[in-house]
């Protein structure tokens, strides 16, 4: 199995006999790097975002500009992230398993479910736990990937699980979830912390954000 595979697939049906430390670990490990990027990118931009509040004149118009370029710069960071890893497979590994479908498949499901973690920590940025962000969503991503282990047949609706290949109808006949039904609920989500940080932003002082 390549690196790629490893890292971005998931964690497949025919690991979770036992306790699936290591493949987990291997799943969480890349969402983490994502996260610290992520989380970094926007503490580096913290210091200009009185100007752009400025700028922009009001609050709803702030948080459209700062959550489309945010969410938009996430998914370019993601297929960043898989190309480097996809790269270091073929020139560095020597690893060319895996057909270009499959392969495209990968790409798609975790740069949405990367964005969807985005969304969400844009949301809590509006919040005051900034700092537990990272740790927060690492761990719904583990916590509910760790349901559907031990609760099998529940393994399809959870979060933790909506970014993985191997977990899909198209990998996964039995347990697999609909890849077409998961896109439609993670867009959802990605409106509702838009609608939702924007309320938010209602009550607050811009200069806190």
């Amino acid at each position: 199995m390549s690196l790629f595979f490893r890292l971005f697939a998931g964690v497949p049906i025919n690991e979770m006999d036992t306790f699936p430390l290591v493949p987990l670990g291997s799943w969480l490990f890349p969402i983490g790097i994502y996260l610290l990027v992520f989380g970094f990118r926007l503490g580096m931009d913290k210091q200009n975002r009185r100007f752009v509040i400025v700028r922009c004149g009001c609050k709803q118009k702030w948080w459209k500009h700062f959550f489309l370029r945010n969410l938009l710069n996430g998914g370019f960071a993601a297929v960043g992230l898989l190309t480097l890893f996809k790269m270091v497979d073929l020139f560095a590994l020597h690893m060319f398993t895996g057909n270009p479908q499959e392969i495209s498949v990968i790409f798609v499901l975790w740069t949405v479910h990367a964005m969807t973690l985005s969304a969400l920590f844009l949301l809590m940025e509006t919040l005051r736990i900034k700092k537990l962000i990272p740790a927060g969503l690492l761990l719904l991503e583990g916590l509910t990937f760790l349901n559907g282990f031990y609760f099998r047949k529940s393994a399809r609706f959870m979060f933790g699980v909506w970014g993985m290949y191997v977990q899909s109808n198209l990998y996964e006949d039995l347990y697999g979830f609909s890849m077409i039904s998961v896109m439609i609920v993670q867009a959802a989500i990605i409106m509702v912390c838009y609608g939702l940080g924007g309320y938010l932003l209602k009550g607050k002082e811009m200069e806190g954000v």
